[in-house]
């Protein structure tokens, strides 16, 4: 049967691979890959002689080698050996390891931790907790703080070592005596859970902890393979393993937020991992059952019942050494495997049919990770960066400006445009704002040439944030704004794209100096334009007075000059003493021409005192009496 249905999965093949392309392909070997904010690739390996080091790869999304990076450490006797790489929020790299001791017969002899800065500079390394303790590590996770989870052995049970981001311990946690570590996740209500395998005999262990290292619970299995297990919203965990025994089949065991278990069910295929989908429904992912190679996924709802299975994700590669699964925000599926010949790589569709599958040469497959730019960069025997179709959705929004405004006539003046002031590019790079995605596109003369209620005020900025944490901003662009409140595309009249899946989003909108306001919940968006109206009351924003009101009219707050997310009109970092310093400190009734953040009003002209003055509009926006009173952009 198997050679039947690979010879069908070879004709269906390359339609399938027409869905993705190698943009890419190098042959430089990774134990690790991670990506940062702007879809750089960070990847790590190591010399195996002894005196050898870890070597840190960084290179741009586009392939080109960025910097290599090292700490050369000097014994003789003693090397350095990459587990990990994962990337915090600033762009920094942090990079795990265990050092060994001996050539032909290495021991583990301690732990290793080391940061990078984007640039490539060693802010720290660490080794714990001596110089010949026996630990290992395995890999780490980092939350948004900076803080990082070491997974390891020490030495002979599972060890949680968290870090503060200068790499100070936190503290650290040992198991109750499962075993080895297998993998470490964060969960959506802001746990971890841990994977274990005993070191001797047939038995899995799973646990749950808080980030302060508190156990939630422990759980024990038989099983003849290692396991996994994911978490879902509401704070319960899936654990899978094979069905003991025997090894064709699994067991899905979901646990409530305590511990306790809710239902187990087997399934028909042999499943070595799982993750749960921003539905709360576990895919897992192994072997078809029987015991053939391949890659085969299945996935079931909440309750337990099967949806569906894919026994031939891979078409006919027949992969073998399977290495790492990963959902995207669309519930699609991935797994990266290897096929002894090739680095091979398949998705599965959320609705369990084959995306694509696809293979490059180098033999072996160690680590995938998903771009915010939708390709998929993969390391092993070699490391790629694989393209497939971006499923862009389309975005109305609506918003008025406070600095603007014409409460008289409901519009905003275009005083920037009149004068010709507007630039055609994305102004916002320059004020230190770091895009997730791709460059915002560049508007033309004949947009800034449409006149009347479509002509353009200015540039704003538009987030995507995920709809599970919105304090992660998913996708960021660039776009205009009409004096009527539309937001239009760069060509002044389309909705506009995002080349982001079709999901539920939190909507950000904000302006350069202007504060920044949200969506309270999160908003589904599609191929179709959808329009969220943010100059009315019925929209609800996130936090506390995120906008001002005037009349029935909701405007964004005026007055950010510094882009800060904060209006002051006195003490340090204020926003009115910029207005003052624009027009040159001494002389406060000179005013100055330009395209200018103090420029508060957008008439195109920077006045600190008198008629139209740009000063006034931020003593109004903090409260008009009390000068060192505060505004907050209302954002997590």
């Amino acid at each position: 049967m198997r050679l039947r249905t690979l010879s069908i999965a070879a004709l269906i093949g390359f339609h399938l691979q027409a869905q993705v392309t190698v943009d890419w392909n190098v042959l430089e070997v990774g134990l690790s890959i991670a990506l940062d904010q702007q879809n750089n690739v960070f990847t790590v390996n190591n010399d195996g002689n002894l005196g050898g080091d870890i070597t840190l790869t960084k290179r741009s999304s586009t392939g080109a080698l960025l910097w290599t990076a090292a700490y050369n450490q000097t014994s003789t006797t003693l090397t350095d050996r990459a587990t990990w790489v994962a990337t915090d929020q600033q762009g920094n790299a942090i990079v795990t390891g265990t050092i060994t001791s001996g050539f032909s017969n290495p021991v583990n002899a301690s732990s290793l931790v080391e940061k990078f800065s984007p640039a490539g500079q060693l802010l720290w390394r660490v080794v714990y907790e001596s110089g010949f303790d026996g630990s290992s590590t395995r890999k780490c996770v980092v939350d948004k703080a900076g803080y990082i989870y070491v997974l390891g052995l020490s030495p002979s049970v599972t060890k949680v070592k968290k870090m503060a981001p200068d790499g100070s311990t936190v503290w650290n946690w040992l198991d109750v005596g499962i075993g080895g570590p297998i993998n470490i996740k964060f969960t959506p209500d802001s746990a971890l859970v841990i994977s274990h395998r005993g070191i001797t005999g047939s038995v899995n262990g799973y646990t749950k902890l808080t980030r302060n290292g508190t156990t939630i619970w422990n759980y024990t299995a038989n099983s003849l393979t290692v396991g996994d297990l994911a978490g879902d919203a509401a704070g319960n965990t899936y654990l899978v393993h094979s069905a003991y025994p025997s090894s064709t089949s699994s067991i899905i065991r979901k646990v409530s937020p305590s511990g306790t278990l809710i239902w187990q069910n087997s399934y028909p295929i042999t499943a070595y991992r799982v993750e749960v989908g921003s539905d709360n429904a576990p895919v897992i992912s192994g072997f078809p059952s029987g015991g053939s190679g391949g890659a085969a996924f299945l996935k079931a709802d909440a309750s337990g019942t099967q949806l569906w299975v894919n026994n031939n994700a891979d078409g006919p590669e027949n992969y073998l050494l399977h290495a790492q699964m990963m959902m995207d925000a669309s519930n699609n599926a991935y797994l990266c495997a290897g096929t002894l010949f090739a680095m091979g790589i398949c998705k599965v569709n959320s609705d369990g049919s084959t995306g694509w599958f696809i293979t490059t040469p180098s033999s072996y497959s160690n680590g995938f990770a998903l771009g915010s730019d939708y390709a998929v960069y993969v390391t092993g025997g070699g490391t790629a960066r694989l393209a497939q179709p971006v499923p862009g959705i389309l975005l109305a929004p609506r918003l008025l400006l406070d600095g603007p405004f014409v409460s008289g006539t409901g519009l905003m003046d275009d005083g920037l445009r009149t004068a010709g002031l507007i630039p055609l590019t994305d102004p916002y790079p320059a004020l230190g704002y770091v895009h997730a995605g791709a460059p915002s596109p560049s508007t033309s003369t004949g947009a800034l040439a449409i006149t009347g209620n479509n002509a353009i005020v200015d540039h704003v900025l538009l987030e995507l944030r995920a709809s599970g944490n919105n304090t992660v901003v998913v996708a960021s662009r660039t776009a205009l704004v009409q004096r009527d409140g539309d937001v239009v595309d760069m060509d002044g009249t389309s909705a506009v794209t995002f080349a982001a899946p079709a999901a539920s989003y939190f909507v950000a909108v904000g302006h350069r100096n202007h504060l920044t306001c949200m969506t309270a919940s999160p908003v589904a968006l599609s191929g179709t334009p959808t329009t969220v109206d943010f100059t009315t009351p019925t929209t609800l924003t996130y936090g506390t007075d995120a906008r001002k009101a005037i009349g029935n009219v909701r405007v964004l707050w005026a007055g950010d000059v510094t882009f800060n997310d904060q209006v002051k009109y006195t003490g340090a970092g204020n926003d009115r003493d910029p207005i003052l310093v624009r027009i040159g400190g001494n002389v406060p009734t000179n005013t100055v021409n330009g395209y200018y953040t103090e420029d508060v009003n957008l008439d195109g002209v920077v006045k600190y005192i008198g008629a139209g003055n740009d000063r006034d509009p931020v003593l109004v926006t903090i409260g008009g009496n009390t000068p060192n009173a505060v505004r907050s952009a209302q954002l997590p």
